[in-house]
């Protein structure tokens, strides 16, 4: 991820903005809002597409001053049954800022409540996908990026295609053989298309990719424009046969086993996208490591960005735009964005802090260095080296979190120790009346604990928390980190952890240890020295605190995706034991309708949200809201895969 180059708008005499890099406007200076009607919603034939569509998705090329979303949004509101989803992709190389995008679209008054709710949602500019949701049941997911780099990494079946790039003559980049292929490689059968220009190269280009292409009557003083449809999409995809998400069989039900962060976040998703679910956990919501009383919320990221990296800088910018857009519906408030403060403890670690401020890897606002002379400012203290401030980082509150996401939800207490799939309905326990389409698996350390699923290398960690009473450190504005962290409560007490024990057996309820106690008390005595003397004056005997059980992997990253067949997977891909990446290899092998999210390890609040989305995503057939590379990051099979490649398995 990366900043990315400016439109450079200026505005013309009739207010609207017009980019001086590409020398055109962005709408007809005659009437926008009847051309984006004229040529993208007509020319597409919406609203009649979509009338008996569940789900529909559109892919835009140029978000521009989201003019176009936002008509096409005033007609779904008018025109949609309640059980309709409009899925909205867009692709922007030069984004608008929050500022430019407001000012464009006051010309629009009978679009301003829309405009208010988009302007609000809407990102600082920075390189990636941005997944917004919006009333109505409509998801926008802004891709930001050059159009060829965006399209080939995006997975998605396009009912209609708004090409509103500025002009070829002006862009030629967007309208390239390239693009237009992969263009069609998104297409579903029957895609339409519409276009304001009449090129003769795209009205070719795009014929040569199997779309039917006609000439109609432009807007306004143009003559021509183009529409069309794909008589018959290509078969071709870009994602490794292994990593294949297998076609939604529009499922209508869902069964979560796990009632933590990685159950509710799921839970919430397929609630959102319309389907019947049901948790099932034998401790109840919040019983195992999302229950403690206070959880960081924080980006992670190192030196060279790889996929992993941009995965966790995805999730944590979803995450707090979406903590904030839930927490104003919340009946108590669960997220402090107090701010962040991340201790580097050796040089070696500020050379590394250094470097990854260099590269910017967040958007304006989101990530500051200091200098280790101007902690003293900040923080009250110094330890001798920089540190990061997050000051949109901050405090989530479990409990009240968990509890905004599964409102809508039933929780059933019982403990899954069975599952079993019966003329396509999951069913758990072998109960009859526990059955749906699609099963998930979120429930933590547990997720080894079936046949189906013991291959994966879960590590159950143990970590114990220590409360520390009011006084007994100075309150603290922001949360701190290095190792250990450290949380004040608005009280005066304080919260700090964790210890680390891998590898534990016996993952039943644990009391806290005065060891486990003197152990949190040492690390961050060791690592902020301006609270020794205070945490020397403490006796860990009169402590209280929680233990708990998180699960992690040997790579820290989570997994989120289908739930691959173990000795199958084995099977149809063991020529990668050779190196060969080329054969003939068929579909991926997976349990039809059983999924996994899991290993969240620390950061499951950081990065739950968006692995939900995921799978949700996966459940329904709907646009995943992450590059294929990224989603591939994820996937349950790779440890196959790596294992094969490595001839480890």
């Amino acid at each position: 991820m990366s900043q990315l180059p400016s439109a450079d708008i200026t505005w013309r005499a009739d207010g609207s903005p017009q980019s001086t890099r590409f020398d055109d406007i962005y709408f007809s200076s005659e009437d926008g809002l009847a051309e984006t009607a004229h040529v993208f919603l007509r020319g597409n034939e919406l609203p009649d597409a979509w009338t008996d569509q569940t789900h529909f998705t559109i892919g835009e090329l140029g978000f521009g001053t989201g003019l176009n979303f936002l008509a096409t949004w005033a007609l779904w509101k008018e025109t949609r049954s309640q059980d309709q989803h409009l899925h909205f992709i867009s692709i922007e190389g030069f984004p608008l800022t929050r500022s430019e995008l407001s000012q464009a679209l006051e010309k629009w008054p009978s679009l301003a409540p829309l405009a208010a709710e988009l302007v609000g949602l809407y990102p600082v500019p920075h390189a990636g996908t941005h997944l917004l949701h919006l009333p109505d049941n409509v998801t926008l997911t802004l891709c930001e990026n050059e159009a060829l780099p965006a399209l080939s990494q995006l997975e998605a079946q396009v009912n209609a295609w708004f090409l509103d790039g500025f002009s070829p003559a002006s862009n030629p980049d967007m309208w390239s053989e390239a693009v237009l292929s992969e263009i069609a490689r998104l297409s579903s059968p029957g895609a339409t298309f519409a276009t304001f220009t009449a090129a003769g190269a795209v009205r070719r280009g795009l014929a040569a990719q199997g779309f039917n292409v006609q000439k109609v009557k432009g807007f306004g003083r143009k003559r021509e424009m183009l529409v069309g449809h794909m008589e018959a999409p290509p078969t071709r995809s870009r994602t490794k046969p292994w990593y294949q998400i297998p076609p939604s069989q529009n499922p209508r039900s869902a069964l979560v086993v796990g009632a933590g962060i990685a159950g509710a976040a799921t839970a919430h998703a397929l609630k959102r996208r319309g389907l019947s679910v049901r948790i099932f956990d034998g401790d109840g919501p919040g019983a195992g490591a999302s229950g403690n009383p206070a959880a960081l919320f924080m980006p992670r990221f190192s030196v060279n960005p790889t996929p992993e990296d941009d995965f966790h800088i995805a999730a944590y910018l979803y995450a707090e735009r979406e903590m904030h857009r839930l927490q104003e519906g919340a009946s108590a408030p669960f997220f402090d964005p107090r701010g962040v403060l991340q201790f580097a403890r050796t040089d070696a670690e500020a050379t590394r802090f250094e470097k990854i401020a260099a590269r910017a890897p967040l958007p304006a606002g989101h990530l500051e260095f200091l200098a280790a002379d101007r902690l003293g400012d900040v923080a009250g203290f110094e330890t001798g080296f920089p540190a990061f401030l997050f000051p949109k980082a901050g405090v989530v509150d479990p409990s009240r979190f968990l509890s905004q996401l599964i409102a809508e939800t039933e929780v059933e207490r019982l403990h899954a120790t069975s599952f079993s799939n019966e003329d396509d309905r999951w069913r758990i326990n072998g109960l009859a009346q526990e059955t749906a389409d699609i099963l998930v698996l979120a429930n933590g350390p547990g997720l080894t604990a079936f046949p189906e699923t013991d291959w994966l290398p879960l590590e159950p960690v143990l970590g114990q928390i220590t409360n520390l009473p009011v006084g007994a450190l100075p309150q603290q504005r922001h949360a701190l980190v290095a190792g250990p962290y450290l949380i004040s409560h608005g009280d005066g007490s304080a919260l700090t952890g964790a210890t680390y024990e891998l590898g534990k057996g016996d993952q039943t309820a644990q009391a806290p240890t005065s060891i486990g106690h003197q152990h949190n008390l040492h690390d961050l005595a060791e690592t902020f020295p301006a609270f020794k003397e205070a945490l020397g004056m403490l006796n860990p005997e009169d402590l209280s605190g929680r233990v708990s059980f998180r699960a992690q992997v040997p790579d820290r990253v989570p997994f989120a995706g289908p739930a691959p067949m173990h000795g199958p997977y084995l099977s149809a891909y063991d020529r990668l034991r050779h190196g060969d990446r080329f054969a003939d290899y068929p579909p991926a092998p997976v349990h039809p309708g059983l999924l996994l999210l899991g290993a969240l390890g620390a950061r499951g609040f950081t990065t739950g949200l968006l692995l939900g989305e995921l799978l949700a995503a996966q459940i329904t057939g709907a646009p995943l809201p992450l590059p294929r590379d990224l989603a591939e990051a994820v996937h349950p099979a790779r440890f196959i895969i790596r294992g094969l490649r490595k001839n480890t398995v």
